[in-house]
């Protein structure tokens, strides 16, 4: 990235400045991407209502926990919180500095819990279509952080040195909204894990039992066995 100051009248006519530039490759990248947590939530929870001769969770197989995702969730929500708080500093860079290094020491904690949760997985990836989907899941979670804490690394390098000299940059700015995006696609994978694990509508076929799964099942479940 440049570090010259870009000005509008640097630039042709109605030729767009850099900042915009990236800011619609940011979101084109979000929409791409959301296209694909949507359509992974969607086959998860189709084949968990079809569960053909009961193949998409099998007996004698683990199930993940409600927990975990969770945890990850709030902690990167909260790391978001505190980058947004840096942003909201309009002279001085002192704000903007602990903002971006509070989310990113929690963006770091909230990539080793996910690599804690899926360490601690009960099952293979091959071992059925529930396993599949939540190793997915849970993977495409550890991509988001990966370039989320690269990206807030940048961002903390580059105030520190000078270089960006407060939240009006284009670069707090696209960074900001790819971690609200992040955050969004943690909250929809939990939400995901834990309406295939039993806490809405009928619950897995349980051999270890997830302290987060509804141990009371609905009357459509009863009268359907």
């Amino acid at each position: 990235m440049s570090t010259s100051v870009v000005h509008d009248e640097a630039f042709a006519h109605g030729e767009p400045i850099p900042g915009e530039r990236w800011r619609a490759g940011v979101v084109l990248l979000i929409v791409a991407d959301a296209s694909f947590v949507a359509a992974l939530s969607f086959t998860f929870l189709y084949l968990r209502g079809l569960n053909t001769q009961s193949s998409f969770h099998p007996g004698n197989t683990g199930v993940a926990s409600l927990w975990w995702p969770w945890i990850v969730a709030a902690v990167m929500v909260v790391s978001f919180v505190a980058y947004r708080y840096g942003m909201r500093a309009s002279v001085g860079r002192q704000r903007l500095v602990n903002g971006s290094l509070l989310a990113l020491v929690g963006m770091v904690l909230a990539l080793v819990l996910n690599l804690v949760e899926m360490n601690l997985f009960p099952f293979h990836v091959s071992d059925n279509a529930y396993s599949a989907a939540v190793w997915v899941i849970a993977a495409g979670n550890v991509f988001h952080l990966v370039l989320t804490v690269f990206l807030a690394l940048g961002i903390v390098l580059r105030v520190r040195r000078g270089v960006i000299l407060g939240s009006g940059d284009w670069h707090v700015r696209l960074v900001g909204i790819w971690m609200a995006w992040v955050c969004a696609a943690s909250i929809i994978g939990a939400l995901t894990v834990s309406v295939a694990n039993g806490t809405v509508g009928c619950p897995l076929p349980g051999d270890q039992p997830d302290p987060g799964a509804r141990s009371v099942l609905a009357p459509s479940c009863v009268s359907s066995r």
